[in-house]
């Protein structure tokens, strides 16, 4: 079973004036097979969108990897 978790201190979320949300976050799993999420929730808020940019790179000297996703949404 892979393992894998959103690195907290790594969300970014900043609105533009039509109130759509860019959602930037990092996450860490053991295999490069990861799950980019189009909806993730923080706080009170869940963000619910489309993922446009997602990259991934192996941690050096380690068997991890961490991806790097942005996702547009709008917050309910």
């Amino acid at each position: 079973m892979a393992v894998e978790f959103i690195e907290c201190t790594s969300v970014k979320i900043s609105y533009d004036v039509m109130g759509r949300a860019t959602v930037s976050y990092t996450i860490v799993a053991d295999s490069s097979g990861m799950k980019a999420y189009p909806n993730v929730s923080f706080g009170n808020k869940t963000y619910d969108g489309y993922v446009v940019s997602v990259t991934t790179n192996q941690i050096p000297k380690t068997s991890w990897y961490e991806s790097y996703v942005t996702i547009i949404s709008t917050a309910s």
